[in-house]
């Protein structure tokens, strides 16, 4: 299999420092504008947002722009809701976008009423999740994802970044730091027994090899691989076993052939790899399981052209296709081909706003292994 590279962007420890200083910072949403006519007949347009997210994962270069609409209320086409879907989550404007796949990419439905929501994902049965960060909860809407919410999971005094489910129905939740200090040194994840609202385990890095834990993607065994940055501000793997049996976090070594530069999504593909997109580098780089605890050659690196800062992505359930979310310039989702390409999207979606986390439905699941 071929390997693609794309030529690095220069960073510094600077810049990952300033991931951490946004921590600090406060959350200044942006006013309504009215009269705005758009998706769903009722909506109106924010304007820039200035102030920074206190508990993004946002890389630093990225400028808050914040062009999209936002409908007054939740809303979902009853045509679209068994159709495959994608749903792309907008931190800026508290709003999960829900599109066809396919055909355009006609948007057939907004969820509305959100606090800075990040990461994404969903089950077999379309349930949708979506880590409600400055709520501290992870929200879960089943189809037809309007009214309110089946299920609120519980994080309080987290600040939770991304969401994953195994094929058993264990929820695992990110975060990033604990609120409202974002000490580095409190990063943790939580697990949840299926149907639960309050975790069975919690686990951390008191090594600082996490001193912030970012995304986060379960294999077909139930074993949950997460990404961050370490204490010395590089990016940093890890694998945690057991699940609500869960006791500690293992390091996994970075290959040595590739070394991501900022940790994006994660995604595990129908043959059991460990794909990764690298903000900095803009790529999607996808490896065989760890091999004596550590990454070796990538089996794949897809250039995304056209991304910014490519972070959460989603894998298509036929395996062939990737959408992945760039809260870069404009704000986009593109659709890349899996495991490789030239690296030209094939389609892409003019998100706006901050898009961070994708899911779609229907998803991988633990029958396509």
């Amino acid at each position: 299999m071929g390997i693609f590279r794309a030529t690095p962007v220069a960073f510094g420890a600077s810049a990952a420092l300033a991931v951490l200083a946004g921590c600090a910072g406060g959350n200044s949403p942006a006013a309504l504008s009215p009269g705005m006519p758009g998706v769903g007949g009722q909506s109106a347009q924010r304007q820039i947002v200035t102030a920074r997210p206190k508990n993004s994962v946002l890389p630093p270069y990225v400028a808050l722009v914040s062009n999209e609409r936002v409908a007054t209320a939740s809303f979902m086409d009853p045509d679209s809701v068994s159709k495959p879907l994608v749903f792309v989550s907008d931190a800026a404007n508290g709003v999960v976008d829900i599109y066809r796949a396919g055909g355009g990419h006609k948007v057939v439905g907004q969820i509305t009423g959100l606090t800075e929501p990040q990461g994404l994902t969903t089950d077999a049965a379309r349930n949708l999740y979506v880590a409600n960060t400055n709520s501290s909860d992870v929200l879960v809407y089943a189809p037809p994802y309007t009214g309110s919410p089946t299920l609120t999971i519980s994080d309080p005094g987290e600040f939770p970044v991304d969401v994953a489910v195994s094929s058993e129905g264990v929820v695992a939740v990110t975060n990033i730091c604990n609120a409202p200090s974002c000490s580095v040194s409190t990063a943790n994840v939580d697990f949840y027994a299926q149907g639960a609202t309050t975790n069975c385990a919690s686990v951390s890095d008191s090594a600082f090899n996490f001193a912030q834990i970012m995304f986060a993607a379960f294999d077909a065994k139930g074993d949950l691989y997460i990404d961050g940055l370490d204490g010395g501000y590089a990016t940093s793997f890890g694998l945690v076993t057991g699940g609500c049996a869960a006791t500690s976090i293992a390091s996994i070594s970075p290959s040595a052939v590739y070394t991501l530069s900022f940790p994006g999504g994660i995604q595990i593909d129908k043959h059991g790899r460990i794909g990764f997109t690298d903000s900095y580098r803009r790529d999607e780089v996808t490896f065989n399981p760890p091999l004596n605890g550590a990454f070796t050659r990538p089996t794949s690196v897809i250039v995304l052209t056209g991304t910014v800062s490519p972070l959460g992505y989603a894998l298509l359930a036929s395996g062939k296709d990737i959408y992945v979310a760039d809260p870069g310039g404009s704000g986009i989702a593109a659709e890349y081909p899996y495991p490789r390409g030239d690296g030209s999207a094939l389609s892409t979606i003019a998100v706006g706003g901050q898009p961070i986390g994708v899911a779609v439905t229907p998803p991988i699941t633990q029958e396509d292994n």
